[in-house]
């Protein structure tokens, strides 16, 4: 078992733990549950509790899998049919809660201390569609489909014992049985022989990935609740196309936020910034997005331009109005340049440059307490009045938003308008609500300490 399949192996006990148990304590709080739907003659189908050995056969056949499938791209296709079935099946027994309609008689002895335990595992409820029978089959399917016919065969008998068991052990009955071998050839069909197919399964950790950063950005400023919803609403109907939107968004804001210090590294950001390019960006799903249309270069030069502020922060360094001007039009201009392509617009930065010093405005003031914390100092050197200096970009960015409102304006492409719009809506209600707040905290990050030179 290799590191990388241990965090699936725990999140899919979790999930199992948290789903079959839970949905069987909802189920159970309302009282009494029916009898699941069964055959009269079900009722001459022997018991026998011996049987609970090879239903319990189940936990070691699973806890096989990160053995079998040694690495994380491996074991995905089980790993993702597994929790699937786990959260379709519980979803059943929240809306159909049932309970056997077997009277099981009192079992003495060892074999009695076996059912007891596989009887207690099975808890109450959780009875349609039987997820034992799915497992199996499941199993039963992964295993073999990297086996000789032999094993194929000892394999498939084991899972039609397994599913036997759980009927001579009166746990389930036969529709339960059948329920639950439908739900694993739903899911092998639509979910594991997929992702059989290597680009597919690297196209799912991808989207994963953009997801767990997205909901870590959101928990760091819920600005980004607002843009994940802008970006992912639009991606429910076009999923494939804006992929790229999605993954370079993601990308982009991870490699700002390791920059600026909002993510945490054990090593220096600007080296694991400058190994993703070199080494990993490549072959990455977003460089191959971004080719296809013509703007991996862009987005590696944006990211040398994000590269300059931690190299300010390491150097303590302090620029000129010309400088940090400078800087920031390019990083937007580049920002917005990459926004329109990845998005399909007609529209070029070039068309829109009020916006572009919008968004460098926005970006030095809404930022300037935390930054200046940081060490990055986007207050000129030149600057001796710093309440002035603030009173004057402001009234400078009322006058730029004008302009750049016309601008969005006279766009011809509809697309255009409607992207930049919300992010010159944006800068609009950060303009009113800004107003002058900076003389207080400015002034006392000022005090203690000269900037440096």
């Amino acid at each position: 078992m290799k590191r990388e399949t241990i965090p699936l192996f725990i999140f899919f006990s979790a999930l199992f733990g948290i789903c079959y148990s839970g949905a069987s304590w909802l189920a159970t709080i309302h009282g009494t549950l029916p009898a699941t739907w069964h055959f009269a003659f079900e009722s001459r189908v022997p018991f026998i509790p011996a049987a609970a050995i090879l239903y319990l056969t189940i936990i070691p056949a699973l806890m096989l899998a990160p053995l079998r499938f040694p690495s994380r791209d491996a074991i995905t296709p089980i790993f993702f049919t597994l929790c699937v079935e786990t959260i379709v099946a519980s979803v059943f027994f929240l809306l159909m809660p049932q309970t056997t309609a077997f009277v099981r008689p009192p079992t003495p002895g060892w074999i009695g201390t076996i059912f007891r335990f596989a009887d207690t595992l099975n808890l109450q409820s959780n009875q349609f569609p039987s997820l034992h029978v799915a497992f199996a089959c499941t199993a039963a399917w992964a295993y073999g489909s990297r086996s000789r016919l032999p094993v194929r065969l000892l394999l498939a008998a084991w899972c039609l014992a397994v599913s036997a068991s759980a009927w001579l052990i009166w746990e389930h009955h036969l529709l339960d049985l059948a329920s639950g071998a439908a739900l694993a050839a739903i899911c092998l069909r639509s979910i594991y022989v997929p992702l059989q197919n290597r680009e597919k399964r690297r196209l799912l950790w991808t989207e994963l990935w953009c997801l767990e950063q997205c909901a870590r950005f959101s928990m760091r400023h819920r600005r980004y609740v607002v843009i994940f919803a802008a970006i992912w609403g639009p991606s429910l109907l076009h999923w494939r196309e804006l992929r790229v939107v999605r993954v370079a968004f993601c990308t982009a804001q991870w490699i700002d936020d390791l920059l600026d210090g909002d993510r945490k590294s054990k090593r220096e950001p600007l080296e694991v910034v400058d190994e993703f390019l070199s080494r990993n960006f490549s072959s990455t799903v977003l460089f191959e997005e971004l080719r296809r249309l013509d703007a991996e270069n862009a987005f590696i030069a944006l990211v040398h331009e994000m590269r300059r502020d931690r190299e300010r922060v390491l150097d303590s360094a302090r620029w000129t109005s010309e400088e940090i001007d400078e800087h920031l039009r390019r990083t937007f201009h580049l920002s917005v340049e990459l926004m329109l392509i990845v998005t399909g617009s007609r529209a070029r930065a070039e068309d829109v440059p009020a916006l572009i010093d919008a968004l460098a405005w926005c970006s030095t003031f809404r930022d300037l307490d935390e930054d200046l914390r940081k060490g990055l100092i986007n207050i000129p050197m030149e600057v001796s009045d710093v309440d002035e200096w603030s009173r004057r970009r402001h009234a400078e960015a009322d006058l730029t938003l004008q302009a750049s409102s016309v601008q969005i304006a006279r766009l011809a492409d509809r697309r255009s308008r409607e992207i930049l719009g919300m992010f010159q809506r944006s800068i609009e209600r950060f303009s009113r609500s800004a107003g002058n707040p900076y003389r207080q905290t400015i002034g006392t990050l000022m005090d203690p300490t000269p900037w440096p030179r």
